[in-house]
């Protein structure tokens, strides 16, 4: 029977470098999913809110759920298992996710405790986790101890901010948030040293978040334009605009980014890789909320908000694509060279940010913001045909 338990309850043990199961596994993409619920629920709150006050109650709101999302992604690169302990803290996982989407939408209203307390719930399962792996791996606990204490910290400020109200509670929250995110890097010179498999298959994994995040927005696109009951020409042309705008997300995303790895040399890489991701699918999400937004206002004045967030959430896209360029692994054949590339994305938040100023209707503004990923694009594909890498699928 000792032996039976075993098979089935497998203490953690630390990845080394060329372990097996790179792959994403089935039980992480179910797990996945239950952040598409998260996410689509702070986008309609900001699609029903298109204006300053809205967009920071949805970044305040995003970034616990993303942060989530991260802990668990950074603790199955180390130490994941394929036992039933492991699906058993899945599960439980899931349940406060699932919580903190329950109450998302007025996270820092009406729903403001019930918010607090799954955030707070959901990092105490994954700072058990982490203790769990410094129990069974005492060479990591240099990186898991510190963890375990700062964690612990934040979750309870996000405790007792719970049932607070008013700027006490949010700072608190602020408090707690800023350890969490903090903390990682205090650990960057152990991490070095304990943790000698860089990246397995973390790559892979946000690539696959880019994708739900992708595909909340394209939902977020199809349901504004099945709320309409009578859809015009006018929707219709926003919504098309919209799939257009969403599918030049994709593409410059997964051209350039997507398909390398970061650079493993150093850790303080490695970490800036992981963050510069937050700015990128924030920017995605704001621009799905504001197409969507946009498709049910069948050709009613469109509030200014909406015109400054789509095109804000396209420049903080593109602003992202700029840095993660510097935390990649040098290409032997690059596509398009850094150094072109990385200004030519910065110009283009810039040109994006000025959109709005010009006296352009919606979907004209659409079409300027889908001509500057055409700049991408037509940059990409020439690079691409230009060079010796035509004809091999592991680039395209």
């Amino acid at each position: 029977m000792k032996h039976d338990l075993r098979l089935w309850w497998h203490k953690p043990r630390l990845h080394q470098a060329g372990s097996e199961g790179k792959r994403v596994t089935w039980l992480e993409l179910f797990y996945d999913l239950v952040f598409v619920v998260v996410i689509s629920r702070l986008a309609h709150h900001l699609a029903e809110h298109p204006d300053a006050r809205g967009f920071l109650e949805f970044v305040l709101l995003f970034i616990p759920v993303w942060w989530v999302w991260l802990g668990v992604a950074y603790y199955n690169e180390r130490f994941e298992t394929y036992d039933l302990s492991f699906r058993a803290l899945t599960f439980v996982q899931m349940l406060a996710v699932a919580g903190m989407a329950a109450t998302a939408e007025a996270g820092l209203g009406t729903t403001a405790t019930g918010f607090a307390l799954s955030y707070a719930f959901a990092r105490l399962i994954i700072t058990g986790m982490w203790w769990r792996a410094g129990r069974h791996n005492p060479q990591t606990r240099p990186v898991t101890d510190l963890y375990v204490r700062n964690f612990s910290v934040s979750i309870l400020l996000w405790v007792i901010a719970a049932f607070l109200d008013g700027p006490e509670a949010l700072a608190l929250k602020a408090a707690g948030l800023l350890l969490d995110l903090l903390t990682p890097f205090l650990t960057l010179q152990d991490q070095a040293r304990v943790f000698p498999a860089v990246a397995r298959k973390l790559p892979e994994r946000f690539g696959l978040f880019v994708i739900l995040v992708l595909g909340e927005s394209l939902m977020g696109v199809v349901n504004g334009l099945a709320d309409v009951p009578q859809p015009g020409p006018v929707t219709v042309l926003r919504f098309v605009l919209g799939l257009a705008l969403g599918f030049g997300l994709w593409w410059v995303y997964f051209d350039y980014i997507g398909r390398r790895e970061p650079n493993a040399h150093t850790r303080w890489v490695f970490v800036r890789w992981s963050y510069l991701h937050l700015p990128l699918v924030i920017g995605i999400t704001v621009v799905g909320a504001m197409v969507q937004h946009a498709v049910t206002l069948e050709g009613a004045v469109v509030e200014v908000g909406v015109r400054w967030l789509l095109a804000g959430g396209v420049a903080l896209y593109y602003l992202a694509c700029a840095g993660l360029e510097s935390t990649l692994e040098p290409e032997t054949i690059p596509i398009v060279q850094p150094r072109v590339i990385v200004p030519v994305r910065v110009l283009t938040a810039g040109v994006a940010l000025t959109l709005p100023l010009l006296p352009l209707p919606l979907s004209g503004l659409v079409m300027g913001l889908i001509g500057l990923h055409l700049i991408h694009m037509v940059l990409g594909v020439r690079g691409w045909f230009a060079s010796s890498n035509v004809g091999r699928q592991d680039v395209h």
